[in-house]
């Protein structure tokens, strides 16, 4: 019985070997995993001023084909032509205006772009256009045609409105600018419903309004003395039988205006200055002044009230920091004249204080 046992586990050993060599074991080679196509899928068009604007998510899928360039078609259609076109008819009336290689592809925000000016002064005005783009990868294989974007441009669109003009003030700049006084296309009134203003600090220009402005004016007051800004503004015009200001088309923005806030605005004079002599000095006290760019302080002296301004003496050779002040170059028994004044950080000095005096005790 022992003898038929050990036979038993030695075959059953062998089973196991020899299936776990057929899990080993390897099959047919697999076909490679064909690359993504360069089909886009998301074409849309925006009319930005005097320019149609396209633009489509990159293609950035696992394995998607080296791209070599992008062909943009568009297609010129009247108004009451059927908005079905077959891919067969698009590329027959369609006509190719670019082949941008990849390395001239603009690319923000994860979209590829693409800009088509417009000129509404010389082109048909009921017209609209068809746009597809294809994709051409590194082989030189072109993929399907893009779905259709279509537009229908506005061409009462009003001209750029004037370049800014500023006004400073210590809390706000404001901002005027001329209305436009025609569209595009040179008709007149200009189809003006409202404004954006913007302002670029460096890099992109950014828009200030939350909300559209009816009136040429903005008052802004989240800036910074001594930065340097650009400001430019843009009309916003109404579509047919359309009041809705989020369906307007932004003309195209102003001159720009470069302009750097200077501070010209001093500080109020301190007030409450209070005096008091004892071992042969002299000392001053105040309230520290509440601006937020107050810098220090000047300490004025002199031996006749009736002294002029300018010939008054400093004491202080640098800003002074504190709210007090101890004078130890006076002579006992002698009557002195003070007055103090608050510096900003932009070196402008506050009106000068109340004049406060003591005669110097031993």
């Amino acid at each position: 019985m022992a003898v038929r046992r050990r036979v038993t586990s030695v075959a059953s050993l062998l089973l196991l070997a020899i299936f776990a060599a057929g899990c080993g074991k390897i099959g047919d080679p697999l076909p490679p995993i064909p690359r993504a196509p360069l089909v886009v899928e998301e074409l849309r068009v925006e009319q930005q001023g005097t320019r149609l604007q396209l633009s489509f998510p990159f293609p950035r899928a696992p394995r998607t084909a080296r791209l070599q360039r992008m062909d943009v078609y568009r297609m010129t259609e009247g108004l009451s032509e059927a908005m079905g076109v077959t891919p067969e008819a698009f590329t027959t009336r369609a006509s190719l205006i670019a082949a941008i290689p990849t390395e001239q592809l603009t690319i923000r925000n994860a979209a590829v772009l693409f800009t088509d000016p417009l000129d509404l002064k010389t082109t048909t005005k009921n017209v609209r256009y068809r746009y597809a783009v294809r994709l051409v990868n590194a082989n030189g294989q072109a993929a399907d045609l893009s779905n259709y974007a279509v537009i229908r441009p506005l061409f009462d669109l009003a001209a750029a409105p004037g370049r800014p003009q500023t006004a400073q003030r210590e809390k706000e700049i404001e901002i005027t600018w001329a209305p436009p006084a025609a569209n595009e296309t040179g008709t007149s009134p200009a189809n003006v419903a409202a404004y954006h203003l913007y302002r670029r600090a460096g890099g992109e220009f950014i828009r200030l309004n939350a909300e559209p402005l009816r009136a040429p004016r903005f008052l802004d007051r989240d800036f910074q003395f001594g930065a340097a800004y650009e400001y430019a503004v843009s009309a916003l015009s109404l579509l047919p039988n359309d009041a809705n200001l989020a369906n307007a088309i932004e003309s195209n923005r102003s001159e720009s205006l470069a302009y750097s806030p200077k501070d010209l605005f001093p500080p109020a004079a301190p007030t409450s200055v209070t005096i008091a002599s004892i071992n042969s000095s002299v000392s001053l006290f105040w309230p520290l002044n509440t601006e937020t760019d107050v810098a220090g302080y000047n300490i004025y002296r002199a031996e006749d009230e009736s002294t002029p301004p300018a010939m008054w003496v400093r004491l202080n050779a640098q800003l002074h920091k504190t709210a007090s002040f101890r004078d130890d170059r006076v002579m006992v028994g002698k009557k002195y004249f003070y007055q103090v004044a608050a510096v900003d950080l932009f070196g402008n000095e506050s009106p000068r204080s109340e004049t406060v005096s003591e005669i110097v005790a031993p």
